[in-house]
């Protein structure tokens, strides 16, 4: 049996845009996402058998929230990169990040990015640097 969890539309304070007047304060960023869970014990009701939530979306916040960064897919590789990193638990990822309000001069519901990856995929990558 396959698990996931999910969150939805977890608010972020952000520097993130292409002009440095864009970076100059945080934006408010949404993050919302669906972790795949590796097979664990069934029937078990243990917190250390699976993936804390709790801690999880504070790490998101922790790793997101002091970077400064020009676009949002660069943002969703940091977060993918750590959710890995801290969480052996998890088996994939798939997070969507838009900013709020949607920087275009129309009206739209939401726009931005959304980024998935497996450990398998995750683990043959190459380091790179911010």
């Amino acid at each position: 049996m396959e698990k996931s969890l999910f969150f939805e539309a977890l608010p972020l304070s952000v520097r993130i845009g292409t002009k440095p007047s864009e970076r100059a304060f945080p934006q408010k960023v949404l993050l919302s996402g669906e972790c795949r869970l590796a097979k664990g014990p069934r029937h078990s009701d243990a917190l250390s058998a699976t993936v804390d939530y709790e801690r999880l979306l504070n790490e998101l916040r922790s790793c997101a929230e002091p970077t400064e960064f020009s676009l949002l897919e660069r943002l969703a590789d940091h977060i993918v990169d750590r959710l890995m990193e801290v969480f052996p638990g998890i088996d994939a990822v798939k997070i969507t990040l838009w900013k709020d309000p949607a920087p275009v001069p129309f009206p739209v519901g939401r726009v931005g990015v959304t980024a998935f990856d497996t450990r398998d995929s995750w683990s043959r990558k190459p380091e790179t640097s911010l």
